[in-house]
C-alpha cells in the first residue's frame, strides 16, 4: 500500500481524538486492565498484517476492541486496498468489550460491523448492560459445538491491543 493510503488509513483513525468521550479513571483502568493503542500504532500494526487478510471475506475480530480504533483502522484498509464499501467491509469487522460505553463509542466510530458488549473469554456470562441480542449473539458464536462457527474456513486477524 502507497505512503498516500497508509496517511489516508491513518487520517481517517485519527478523525476520533484519542482515548475521547470517556472518563477514565484510575479505578476503572485497574479493574478493566485498559489499555487503548495511539494511531500510530495502530497503523504500524496494520502495516505489519499480511495484506491479504483484509481481502473480502476475510473475517476481522477484536476480542478487546474497545473505542474500535484497531477496527476503524481495518476497515479503512479493507476500503482503500480491497476497494470494498464500506458497507461490505463492515460484514467482515467483529469486536467484543466488556465496557458498555466502549461498545457504543465503537459502533458509532464504525457506522455498523458486528461489535457486542460481552466477554469473550466467558461468553455465557450475562454482563450488567448487556442486550439479550448481544448476550444471544455471544453465545451463537463464541461457546460450544458453535464456537466460531461464522469463521469456520476464514482467516482471522484477532487483535489484542
Amino acid at each position: 500500500m502507497s505512503k498516500n493510503l497508509w496517511n489516508e488509513v491513518h487520517s481517517r483513525i485519527a478523525s476520533h481524538d484519542y482515548m475521547a468521550g470517556i472518563e477514565r479513571k484510575v479505578d476503572r483502568v485497574k479493574a478493566t486492565g485498559e489499555i487503548f493503542t495511539p494511531t500510530d500504532l495502530v497503523v504500524e500494526m496494520l502495516k505489519l498484517t499480511p495484506m491479504e487478510l483484509f481481502e473480502p471475506g476475510k473475517k476481522i475480530l477484536d476480542p478487546a476492541c474497545g473505542d474500535g480504533q484497531f477496527l476503524v483502522g481495518a476497515k479503512w484498509v479493507k476500503v482503500l486496498l480491497a476497494g470494498m464499501s464500506e458497507e461490505d467491509a463492515l460484514l467482515d469487522i467483529f469486536g467484543v468489550d466488556i465496557m458498555r460505553d466502549n461498545v457504543d463509542i465503537c459502533k458509532a466510530r464504525l457506522f455498523g460491523g458486528t461489535i457486542l458488549m460481552g466477554d469473550i473469554l466467558n461468553p455465557d456470562k450475562k454482563l450488567d448492560k448487556q442486550t439479550k441480542e448481544e448476550h444471544k449473539l455471544m453465545l451463537e458464536l463464541f461457546t460450544n459445538e458453535s464456537q466460531f462457527s461464522l469463521f469456520e474456513g476464514a482467516d482471522i486477524q484477532f487483535s489484542v491491543i
